[in-house]
């Protein structure tokens, strides 16, 4: 059987991405500068609302969405409906740009920090490396272009759309379950919330994934490229929310909805999201070749996917959780009457890869980590 990480937020955290204070500090921050702006209008009734949502120190970017989800379901006046789902795609492809943003800002603080990222190798095997990430961010993507590490997506052919080059996941291929992953060294990767790279085109939800294996940061310079380059925003002098568009070869419009999956309703069938429920049935069913998952940042505040890691621990007793986060004290309470299955380690990301490295690379990552929570420090007080 096969390793396993679960990736959180903290697990990208030292590589700059942010937490869910940071981003909604910076959430609630670009969308009150812009709230009177054409792009985002709407309504005084719905402003209002959001207005107050966006000021209140309570909420974080998930529950903003979550209540602009709930307003969506339960208006059942069609133009107050239509004007609330309208307001949802801008804010959800605001996530979307905010985390583009972050990416493209710290390219060489990322840089500096991804040798430190190397010793995942010791947990591939004969076997691949399974990695069920719950973040949007491309940092896996550029860590195993960094190493040389083979990837894989569970996609199984490759297509161009003008210069770019995507992994195509038909639903043809979805409903044969034909995923390719890897059954020999590397890493299979599946992000189940979506992420900056992924799109979704057509009734049948068909998904799109940009692959750029030229260098390591090639990743995030064509999803940059891709968004610049939308076609209603050039030819017709307007975005089209959470998405991006394009000319076919026959110069017909053509549209890749953006996958980020955020707010308080994930998978849930009470709210209608671009990403179907295929990237959680790949976990359910994928999970199932590992026997050590490793819980990496990860709150377990998610019950859809906490339900999956308890169904898995409980088929046997062979299968096991560590759980690395620095501010761990205890075992998460679904999983309490499984403790003998479990195991907590009090540290960071890079200081767990890193047990075995020279004091001299734990020193630096000490002073990487310290410098880092004074960034966040900063920005939350700011």
């Amino acid at each position: 059987m096969s390793n396993g990480f679960l990736l959180g937020a903290g697990a990208s955290f030292e590589l700059s991405m942010p937490l869910v204070d940071e981003l909604t500090k910076t959430f609630k921050s670009a969308l009150l500068r812009n709230i009177d702006k054409p792009y985002y209008s709407c309504p005084d009734k719905i402003k209002n609302v959001v207005r107050s949502l966006l000021l209140d120190k309570d909420l974080n970017y998930e529950e903003i969405l979550g209540r602009i989800e709930i307003e969506t379901m339960r208006n059942r006046d069609e133009k107050l409906h239509n004007d609330w789902h309208w307001l949802l795609g801008r804010y959800n492809e605001a996530i979307f740009i905010l985390l583009l943003d972050i990416h493209e800002r710290n390219l060489s603080y990322i840089e500096e920090r991804l040798e430190l990222l190397a010793p995942i190798g010791n947990f591939i095997t004969d076997k691949p490396l399974w990695v069920f990430s719950l973040n949007h961010d491309l940092l896996f993507e550029m860590l195993c272009a960094h190493l040389n590490i083979p990837v894989k997506f569970g996609f199984g052919e490759r297509v161009s759309i003008g210069k770019f080059q995507f992994d195509k996941l038909s639903r043809d291929h979805m409903d044969k379950n034909k995923f390719s992953f890897l059954k020999g060294r590397g890493v299979n990767l599946v992000k189940i919330h979506g992420a900056l790279d992924l799109f979704v085109q057509g009734n049948d939800k068909e998904y799109f994934k940009i692959v750029n294996e030229s260098s390591w940061n090639g990743i995030v310079k064509d999803v940059s490229a891709l968004v610049a380059s939308d076609t209603a925003t050039k030819d017709y002098g307007g975005r089209v929310a959470n998405e991006v568009t394009y000319n076919d070869d026959n110069g017909e419009l053509q549209f890749l909805r953006m996958s980020i999956m955020s707010g308080k309703h994930k998978y849930s069938r009470r709210v209608q999201h671009n990403l179907d429920e295929w990237f959680f049935k790949i976990f359910q069913g994928h999970i199932n070749h590992v026997e050590q998952l490793y819980c990496i940042g990860y709150s377990f505040g998610d019950s859809h996917i906490n339900n999956v890691i308890y169904e898995w621990m409980s088929f046997s007793e062979k299968r096991k959780i560590t759980i690395v986060d620095p501010a761990i004290s205890s075992i998460p309470l679904p999983f309490r009457h499984l403790k003998e299955q479990v195991t907590l380690i009090q540290s960071g990301f890079l200081q767990f890869l890193n047990q075995d490295s020279s004091d001299f690379q734990k020193n630096k990552i000490k002073l990487f980590e310290e410098a880092r929570k004074l960034s966040r420090k900063m920005l939350i007080n700011s």
